[in-house]
């Protein structure tokens, strides 16, 4: 069964998947729970990255990454083993190794982590890892890889700082949020030389979920897109009107309009296509937003979610 995920929900879930503990994982005398994260870095069909990491609480993140675009597609790792890994992505593939060191350990230094330095173990990994994404926008089949295995000191140790935008992105003039059900939207507005790529940033993020009845551990996809682009596709008059017309992979125009009974409306053909997957509309009745203007305050407008 397919289900949309609020951002919220999407961003929620994948905390759990770090943090939380795998009911599904059996645990035996002879299978200690992991204590390390494992890293593999591998390279997908049209020049797509691929990385699998595998968490002390046994979830598997397999993250594709290309120029602006990213997506994660979560599940369980149902060995439950320190150096072992084995979970299937509904449809998409399935990953069976075995971790095997390889070399000396090191203890890198990490920015904001001061003497706190994590255990990092080359080796290989041997097995198989296979994927396709959807409508095989990239693919990758490897029995062996190089590999990593990490103890962090702590979680903030392991990701550095949290993800954010660069700190000057912070400095926009006007910007506009829309949020609905399996996609959050955002526009942000710079004055000249603020940003690389032009004055406007242009952020989607969405998530799904996949559940089976077969009891089989369900499937997360969490997909982002960051794109710049020239001030002309940011178009406001605040408070009454905007429109954006996004560079591809977006497609379409969106539009907030005041109407005769003072109503504001959000509206459009705005849409974002992800590699793989069918347009999703970013726009319409079913999204609430916030226009704001630093100088003049904020319109909000929300909907409640169904």
């Amino acid at each position: 069964m397919r289900k949309p995920l609020t951002a919220a929900v999407a961003l929620a879930v994948v905390a759990l998947a770090c943090l939380a503990g795998s009911a599904g994982a059996v645990r035996g005398p002879d299978r200690p729970p992991a204590e390390h994260w494992l890293d593999v870095e591998l390279e997908g069909t049209n020049g797509y990255s691929i990385h699998v990491a595998v968490n002390p609480r046994q979830h598997l993140d397999l993250r594709v990454a290309k120029e602006g675009f990213a997506a994660e597609y979560l599940t369980r790792d149902l060995a439950a083993d320190t150096n072992r890994v084995t979970a299937k992505l509904l449809g998409m593939g399935r990953v069976s190794l075995r971790f095997h060191p390889r070399g000396q350990v090191r203890h890198p230094s990490i920015s904001g982590c001061g003497k706190r330095r994590p255990v990092v173990q080359p080796g290989v990994v041997r097995g198989t890892i296979k994927f396709t994404g959807e409508r095989h926008y990239t693919e990758v089949e490897v029995h062996e890889a190089e590999a990593t295995t990490e103890k962090p000191t702590s979680w903030l140790c392991r990701y550095g700082m949290k993800v954010e935008f660069n700190p000057r992105e912070r400095e926009w003039e006007s910007k506009f949020a829309a949020s609905g059900e399996g996609a959050s939207f955002l526009a942000r507005k710079y004055r000249p030389g603020m940003i690389e790529g032009g004055q406007v940033i242009f952020f989607v993020e969405s998530g799904e979920g996949f559940e089976t009845a077969s009891g089989e551990p369900p499937l997360t996809i969490w997909r982002t897109m960051k794109t710049p682009a020239p001030a002309t596709a940011f178009r406001d008059a605040h408070p009454e009107h905007l429109a954006v017309t996004p560079p591809p992979p977006f497609s379409g125009t969106g539009t907030v309009d005041r109407t005769p009974e003072s109503v504001f409306t959000w509206e459009g053909d705005l849409s974002i296509q992800f590699p793989g997957v069918d347009p999703m509309p970013l726009a319409g009745p079913s999204f609430g937003f916030d226009y704001c203007l630093r100088e003049s305050g904020c319109l909000r407008q929300h909907v409640p979610y169904r």
